[in-house]
């Protein structure tokens, strides 16, 4: 579905403005205004050159489940403070390189 609603979603979870994803996309931010809105949309190489992005970005992404899964964790052990958001966001840079360990099947 190449529509603005996709575009705004992708937007939404990546938490980018229109200006930010054309500068990641490589296209104006007026083919980003123009792919939300629907408006004036031609079937170009810029407005392909976009979709192609979030497509190849969207599939980068880990599936809803682990995120939410993720997040509702997060929200269990935050007391809502900045400092505690400060202290939480320490300790999840600090498991950058921490990955499951492959156990050996007998």
């Amino acid at each position: 579905m190449q529509d603005g609603s996709e575009v705004r979603e992708f937007m939404r979870r990546e938490a980018i403005s229109e200006a930010t994803l054309a500068k990641r996309a490589g296209v104006s931010q007026s083919t980003v205004s123009r792919a939300i809105e629907g408006t004036g949309v031609r079937h170009g190489a810029a407005r392909s050159k976009l979709f192609t992005y979030i497509q190849h970005r969207s599939a980068a992404l880990p599936p809803k489940k682990g995120v939410q899964r993720v997040v509702t964790a997060f929200e269990r052990i935050w007391d809502r403070t900045e400092e505690h958001a400060a202290v939480v966001a320490r300790i999840i840079d600090a498991l950058e390189n921490l990955r499951p360990v492959a156990t050996k099947r007998r």
